[in-house]
């Protein structure tokens, strides 16, 4: 009898707890009425190597600065190119709308998942996970060089000039006797480097803005994109790469990968830890 009191005493002390954190982490939700979460492509039909773009777009009813807690799904069979987002106010609400630039690297059928948003719904109170569709890409083989002309007899004379042509430019070069090479030496273009420390400032001037998954997956784009790599990569080829070798880009690194993809729990934990160093290294 005891036994079983303590076995009903600790689940109710369990879900008291599940309860306190439920309605800790809905308190930092937005109270919002969200009226539409989408997730489209420009083609669904995209070429191996050749960019095309997500769109998400997200419409809730009040006016709002931003849209918090919007969180992108993992890109893991596309590459991340670059984004550009926006939000827009006017009398019917507020429209976010984000355009992500990817690219493929392999043919077949790749699925996107849904988009989420989590929000307090300001019709009945209540905190809610909103869901956006999923997309199924049909990547193609690379795009052809040039547009296929079999069976047209319109391109016959042009080739018959070109080949004329290309024989009287052979026998003139026969009758002329060689001459000596001419060799230009050509100032060399510097190359300028990508200023590390300002690629620095600048992924934590996103993070602090924007102390989400969105933030953390941009952090860590630009700072991957510092040191070289691609979004693409895993972890350990990023610091197998030669531009990552010092201590602490290594921990930046580390953190930034966390702050991507741990689990929500960890999620504030995660930014905090990546916020702070990077304000070490700047």
């Amino acid at each position: 009898m005891a036994r079983l009191d303590f076995v009903r005493s600790l689940a109710a002390l369990v879900l008291f707890a599940a309860e306190l954190s439920t309605a800790a982490s809905a308190q930092s939700l937005q109270r919002v009425t969200v009226t539409a979460l989408t997730l489209s492509a420009d083609t669904l039909t995209p070429h191996v190597e050749a960019p095309f773009h997500l769109v998400i777009t997200a419409h809730v009813r009040e006016r709002v600065s931003e849209f918090d807690n919007l969180d992108l799904p993992i890109l893991a069979e596309l590459e991340l190119l670059g984004d550009e987002h926006g939000v827009v106010a006017a009398a019917g609400g507020t429209t976010y709308r984000e355009v992500i630039t990817v690219v493929a690297h392999h043919s077949g059928s790749i699925t996107v998942a849904p988009v989420t948003f989590d929000a307090i719904d300001a019709r009945d109170g209540k905190a809610k996970r909103y869901f956006s569709n999923s997309l199924t890409l049909h990547v193609a083989g690379l795009l052809p060089l040039a547009p296929s002309y079999h069976g047209s007899n319109a391109l016959l004379p042009a080739l018959l000039v070109a080949a004329a042509l290309l024989a009287f430019v052979v026998l003139r070069r026969r009758r002329v006797p060689p001459s000596a090479p001419v060799i230009t030496l050509a100032r060399p273009v510097p190359v300028v480097a990508a200023d590390p420390r300002a690629m620095l400032r600048e992924a934590l001037g996103v993070l602090r803005a924007q102390r989400n998954r969105v933030g953390a997956m941009r952090a860590r784009s630009t700072v991957r994109r510092m040191v070289g790599a691609s979004d693409a990569e895993t972890l350990n080829d990023v610091l197998r790469r030669p531009a990552a070798s010092t201590p602490d880009l290594r921990d930046l690194l580390r953190a930034l990968e966390r702050a991507g993809f741990t689990h929500d729990a960890d999620l504030s934990a995660a930014i905090a830890a990546a916020i702070a160093q990077l304000e070490r290294m700047t």
